[in-house]
């Protein structure tokens, strides 16, 4: 890119129940992001706020989250979609000449105030898909399952085998919504279907949470932060939304768009020089699929990536260090939370779950049934 983009801060908040409202949630992210910096509103030029009028079952959501957010009497835009989407709006406005310092914003209370994942049955095609009633989100992913599985002849275990990283990443992260101690590939195994071959422990859990992210232009950067973390590439792309059209062993998405991020980044071997990635896989075959569909695995050599180590924390190609969707996801703001997880990585900041690999991160994100649309951006230091 010619024109630089740093992240400056984050702060993020994850819970199966916050007990709070919207308003104070969006306010407590967004003055304890201020207060990190040791700024006010008045230094930020423009406002990005993620959320879904849907999901907050009320019409323009964001009106009532402008004034706490401290947005009032600025510039101020809302996306309708998966935050990491907010993030590279919220970039390309920096990018133009137009905003130094934005503020990016994505909350939900959706996982204590209805089920999650009753909203995609609404993104379905309302004359044939959401009719017959036997798609939904659960039993799209389960679709994708075992298609992905069957096209590389994979079992099932390796299901258990990624939740089971995953948890136990998710398990050492204090920022995550679930964590369980001790979990192993039995205790995955264990836990109820809810579509076979989708356990519990393979899916989501429903999580309130939210995250604010504060991007600034390069000369910005030098007054607020000395660790910033740079916007290298960035990529969108969206498939088909007729999921009958679509190849659920792969992810035409997400291949598109890591494509796309690479070529701004100048990346040329993902597998050699991106050190981690952060992978919204709301499901524990998506981080596989998705990885091998963005040249982070090699394609059908997945199993034996995860049974080498080669995914783990200290492995050479660390998946979702931070425990990934499977620990804990806001609806809106889970691909921003992954940015702010990578960035924390790349800012050595891990923790008990901090990678030791040199090199970028990769961050995926992603909206509707399947990942039919996907975005990718790619953060280095």
């Amino acid at each position: 890119m010619d024109k630089k983009v740093a992240i400056a801060g984050f702060r993020m908040a994850a819970a199966p129940d916050l007990e709070t409202t919207r308003e104070r949630l969006v306010f407590d992210l967004s003055k304890g992001l201020l207060d990190d910096l040791g700024i006010d509103r008045d230094a930020v030029d423009n406002f990005v706020l993620c959320s879904n009028d849907f999901m907050d079952g009320r019409t323009i959501s964001h009106v009532f989250l402008g004034p706490p957010a401290g947005g009032y009497m600025k510039d101020q835009t809302k996306v309708e979609m998966d935050g990491l989407n907010a993030m590279i709006y919220a970039t390309m406005g920096i990018i133009s000449g137009q905003y130094d310092v934005t503020m990016v914003l994505a909350m939900s209370l959706t996982g204590s105030q209805a089920s999650p994942y009753l909203y995609t049955d609404y993104s379905l095609d309302p004359t044939y898909d959401r009719q017959l009633k036997l798609l939904n989100e659960l039993s799209a992913a389960a679709l994708e399952a075992k298609s992905y599985l069957a096209a590389n002849g994979y079992s099932e275990e390796l299901l258990d085998v990624v939740a089971s990283q995953n948890l136990g990443n998710a398990a050492a992260n204090p920022g995550q919504a679930r964590r369980i101690d001790g979990v192993s590939r039995e205790k995955v195994k264990a836990s109820p279907y809810y579509y076979e071959p989708l356990r519990e422990l393979h899916c989501y859990p429903p999580t309130d949470g939210g995250c604010a992210m504060i991007l600034v232009s390069e000369r910005k950067a030098k007054e607020l932060t000395d660790k910033p973390v740079w916007v290298l590439g960035m990529g969108r792309s969206t498939d088909t939304y007729f999921l009958g059209d679509r190849d659920l062993s792969t992810s035409l998405s997400a291949a598109q768009a890591a494509e796309r991020a690479y070529a701004m980044a100048g990346i040329k071997d993902p597998r050699g020089e991106v050190a981690l990635a952060e992978i919204m896989s709301l499901f524990a075959h998506q981080e596989p699929l998705l990885a091998e569909s963005m040249g982070l695995l090699e394609k059908g050599k997945a199993a034996a990536a995860y049974e080498s180590g080669e995914t783990a924390v200290s492995g050479k190609m660390p998946l979702n260090p931070s425990g990934g969707p499977l620990g804990g996801h806001p609806l809106c703001a889970s691909g921003l939370i992954r940015a702010a997880e990578a960035a924390r990585q790349l800012r050595g900041e891990g923790g008990d779950n901090q990678v030791k690999k040199d090199g970028v991160a990769l961050v995926h994100g992603q909206d509707g049934v399947c990942a039919q649309q996907s975005a990718v951006v790619i953060l280095g230091t």
